[in-house]
């Protein structure tokens, strides 16, 4: 549950980010931490990846009789979760993209 906590934290840090001041503010190479979108999206991508590699221990501990059946169930159910949401961002980012390619020049 940290890990979806860190993504919330970072994209609250990103939505509060002052939007005055032109792009040139926006380009300033001080830019805090998690303030642009692409480190937004980075620190998504480290939250799913982490998420999924939990999944893969619980259920390996899981086979193993290390863990009780409800973590497991918990730790992969969220893997799916977090797999569904990744696959639906990626869907959205790719027809955003085809609409853009198909405006006029």
């Amino acid at each position: 549950m940290t890990r979806i906590t860190d993504a919330i934290n970072a994209y609250s840090a990103f939505a509060k980010a002052p939007v005055g001041g032109g792009m040139e503010a926006r380009d300033d190479a001080a830019a805090a931490p998690g303030s642009d979108f692409a480190s937004v999206l980075k620190d998504a991508a480290k939250v799913a990846v982490g998420s999924l590699k939990e999944g893969e221990q619980a259920t390996a501990a899981g086979l193993t009789g290390k863990a009780d059946i409800r973590d497991v169930v918990a730790a992969v159910n969220n893997a799916e979760l977090t797999l569904e949401t990744v696959v639906a961002v990626r869907d959205k980012v790719i027809n955003a993209y085809n609409e853009i390619m198909r405006m006029p020049i």
